[in-house]
């Protein structure tokens, strides 16, 4: 009113309208693979999703079924439940949608929510909003990300926490209110930890970064406090005393985060996976010093196998259907190849923000890696469950930090240069590729829902 009065109009900064454009460009492009089929796991995330609609609380176990629930990470599941409660409500003469495409169309939601706050993450870390809507462009653009972002599965919400997890994460290395945003840090943290075991990992690694941050700049934070504050900490109370119950219940009664099946069922109905068990043997220490010279070791099987599959799985698609377009992938790899020598040329150990997510990055990304192999050596190395989507968290933190290096080159020309071929390259292997390839490949996933 105060700017009506002076005759000012009100105008919209450039960069909110194009993140605005961005956002709408991914909600196009990601409802498109809601009406796709071949997302990974869909028939037990249907199965929990359902089981989840039942009541309000937690389903009782189905001795007969092969889906375990007891000690399972239930939140996804449950948002789904109750969504589809209140949804059936509305319509007591029948639903318009199903149950599938209504729980798809909320995944939407979720992954357009990681759009914005990996541009509230990329714009702290930089410094410049216009670097957060291409960082957002990019990942609206990741064949992987956006092809999961259409199908029922507890990755989109994992995904979501990670991203707003980091984002304000970052908010408290850059010395913004503690309280706030320790207070979010941990909501989100405590939400990816609810609906997904995975995210154990980066729970870890957060939570190793606060302590740092906390011990380091003791004696400059200052605790102040107002009722939202409050709110928030006594919601984050809650919240880990749910997080402790379920883990540390787990930890107590079956010695492990997660119990296995048969320490729930009879053995006769944890066999999901049979071809998986004619191949698997469990790590053998003679064995594995009698074949060491017949098996890759793990920096070979990374530089020879584990690096291209990552790239083929994020940057294409590998799942129950399969679309790899080996030139785009390529190109991301000298793409990300470029950011390396970029972060390697003007790395600084001065620069707080940027180191903070090189950590959780590397720590991430091996830990995965040595994990990969493991399985590896268990099932033969037939490759099974190796798959770029289990990176996907992070996949945000490696696109921020890109950017952020290739802003560090000291001729304007090659800097811009850069931008424009990462936003086409980005372009061309993301829509592009999608509407191209859509008659030879993508119309014939469609989705019987």
């Amino acid at each position: 009113m105060t700017a009506i009065r002076k005759g000012k109009r009100f105008k919209l900064p450039l960069y909110h309208i194009l993140l605005g454009l961005t956002l709408l460009y991914f909600l196009g492009f990601s409802s498109w693979m809601v009406f796709l089929s071949g997302q990974p796991d869909q028939v037990p995330h249907l199965y929990y999703s359902r089981r989840y609609s039942e009541n309000w609380g937690l389903p009782e176990e189905d001795p007969n079924s092969q889906y375990v629930t007891t000690g399972q990470p239930f939140l996804y599941y449950w948002i789904n439940g109750a969504v589809y409660k209140i949804y059936d409500s509305l319509f007591s003469n029948g639903n318009p949608i199903s149950d599938v495409l209504l729980w798809r169309f909320l995944s939407v939601i979720y992954a357009s929510l990681t759009v914005f706050f990996l541009y509230q993450l990329s714009t702290k870390v930089t410094g410049n909003p216009y670097l957060g809507v291409v960082t957002a462009f990019m990942l609206s653009n990741t064949l992987m990300f956006v092809f999961i972002s259409g199908g029922v599965s507890y990755d989109n919400l994992m995904i979501l926490a990670a991203t707003a997890s980091l984002f304000h994460l970052v908010c408290i290395f850059q010395n913004e209110d503690f309280i706030k945003h320790t207070a979010l840090t941990g909501l989100w943290v405590v939400i990816g930890s609810l609906a997904k075991e995975q995210f154990l990992l980066l729970t870890t690694l957060i939570f190793l970064a606060w302590v740092y941050y906390a011990v380091k700049n003791r004696r400059k934070i200052t605790l102040t406090f107002s009722r939202g504050k409050i709110l928030l900490c006594i919601l984050l109370l809650i919240a880990i005393g749910v997080f402790i119950a379920l883990y540390g219940t787990n930890l107590i009664r079956y010695g492990k985060t997660l119990p296995a099946c048969k320490q729930v069922k009879t053995e006769d109905l944890c066999y999901r996976y049979a071809l998986r068990r004619d191949f698997s043997e469990p790590i053998n220490l003679q064995w594995l010093w009698y074949n060491r010279d017949n098996i890759p070791n793990p920096i070979t099987y990374a530089l020879s196998y584990w690096g291209l599959r990552m790239l083929e799985s994020i940057w294409g698609i590998l799942s129950h259907n399969t679309f790899v377009p080996q030139l785009a992938v390529g190109l991301h790899a000298v793409a990300i190849l470029w950011g390396a020598i970029c972060a390697f040329r003007f790395w600084k150990a001065s620069e707080t923000t940027p180191n903070l997510l090189i950590f959780i990055l590397i720590s991430y990304a091996g830990f995965f890696l040595f994990w990969h192999y493991k399985k590896e050596i268990d099932l033969s190395f037939q490759h099974y469950a190796v798959t770029g989507r289990y990176l996907l968290p992070i996949v945000g933190i490696l696109q921020t930090l890109m950017l952020y290096y290739f802003t560090k080159l000291k001729s304007a020309l090659l800097m811009r240069l850069t931008l424009a071929l990462i936003i086409l390259l980005y372009f061309s292997g993301g829509l592009w590729m999608f509407l191209t390839r859509y008659p030879l490949v993508f119309a014939h996933w469609q989705a019987i829902h």
